[in-house]
């Protein structure tokens, strides 16, 4: 009987609570409930819970209303989601799982024993070895991101593959439809946030002074991206800062002359240092408004940017999402921050915000890609 081996998609992982037991071998497997927790899921109707297997219900049934021999089937397994838990499949999250447990039950974590020839099932170390009639029934239901070492040329072997191809052009074309949809909405949303940006007038204010001992001026649009943070939507300055536009950034430096800078990086807590440091010939992919002292100490020598440079009023996240708008995406990282994303015409603009009381930490305007 030609037995092939199957080595089952791996997005389960042992759940807590989980408890052990050894044959006289030292082999180990999961005592009853089996507690299997899953980190996400590609769709597949068997999965790995390393030495051990689960199946959805769906297989399940199949498995036992067929004539296989060689596993048993149990139905209390614990299924839980990591708190991070994504979902890779069009398909629902299957909301019956059964534990499989093929037949013999290794000696050892490397077991190389071969299963009777009555069975199809068997277990062979971390691999499921299934019969030519087994791999007939999986290959009707969904087993698209397992590995198969077949025994050897076979019609099921052949089909499994074809069930494989087959997968992987259904989940490119939609790959292709989902990006063209977003690709739809993000330019429809791109265009009515740009046309009430385009429909104010330019800044026509002087550009802001830097309030330290060498009073540098900065001009250019850096100027309009400085003087536009937080104002309302009908100001002249509305938002200026998302016009970031193509062109040099002057940098005036007390009386030690001035130097043009091609566009690089412009981090907040650099406009407060004594040198805005660019490499020669540098372009700038983002720029970047720290509202919080870099240091966090409040007796430092640079301050906030709201209170560094003239023209910079505070803001809100709620008159953000007012003036543009829910965000395209919005993110809560470990660091207890909020991260805002937008995109605006050719720009991508983030305004992150502290996760307790929503002030705002800084904003990064900058090239789409």
């Amino acid at each position: 009987m030609t037995r092939h081996a199957l080595s089952p998609e791996a997005t389960g992982a042992v759940g807590p609570g989980a408890q052990w037991t050894e044959d006289s071998n030292g082999a180990s497997t999961q005592t009853d409930p089996l507690r299997c927790e899953f980190a996400g899921w590609l769709g597949d109707d068997l999965v790995s819970v390393n030495p051990d297997f689960v199946v959805s219900g769906t297989l399940a049934d199949a498995l036992r209303a067929s004539d296989l021999t060689g596993f048993e089937l149990r139905t209390d397994p614990v299924i839980t989601k990591s708190s991070e838990f994504v979902s890779e499949s069009s398909a629902d999250f299957p909301d019956r799982w059964e534990r499989l447990v093929p037949n013999p039950e290794p000696s050892t974590a490397s077991d190389d024993r071969k299963p009777t020839e009555e069975t199809d099932f068997a277990r062979q170390g971390s691999d499921l070895l299934v019969s030519e009639r087994a791999l007939a029934l999986l290959n009707d239901h969904r087993i698209t991101h397992a590995r198969l070492t077949p025994a050897g040329d076979s019609p099921e072997a052949a089909r499994f593959t074809r069930n494989q191809d087959h997968a992987d052009e259904a989940a490119r074309a939609e790959a292709v439809a989902e990006f063209s949809a977003l690709k739809e909405s993000g330019a429809k949303e791109a265009a009515r946030i740009t046309a009430v940006l385009e429909s104010a007038p330019a800044p026509t204010s002087a550009p802001p002074t830097m309030n330290t001992p060498n009073k540098r001026k900065i001009s250019g649009d850096l100027t309009r991206a400085v003087a536009a943070v937080g104002k309302p939507i009908d100001d002249e300055k509305v938002l200026a800062v998302l016009r970031f536009v193509d062109g040099p950034i002057t940098v005036h430096e007390s009386d030690d002359g001035w130097r043009d800078y091609d566009r690089n990086k412009i981090d907040g807590s650099q406009l407060s240092a004594v040198n805005v440091v660019l490499a020669p010939n540098a372009k700038v992919k983002f720029i970047q408004f720290n509202f919080r002292n870099p240091t966090g100490d409040a007796t430092a020598v640079y301050p906030r940017i709201g209170e560094l440079i003239a023209g910079v009023d505070p803001f809100t996240r709620e008159s953000v999402v007012d003036h543009l708008g829910e965000p395209e995406r919005s993110t809560t990282t470990r660091q207890n921050t909020i991260f805002d994303e937008y995109r605006i015409g050719r720009q991508r603009v983030l305004f992150y915000w502290d996760a307790d009381d929503l002030s705002p930490q800084a904003i990064v305007v900058g090239r789409k890609a």
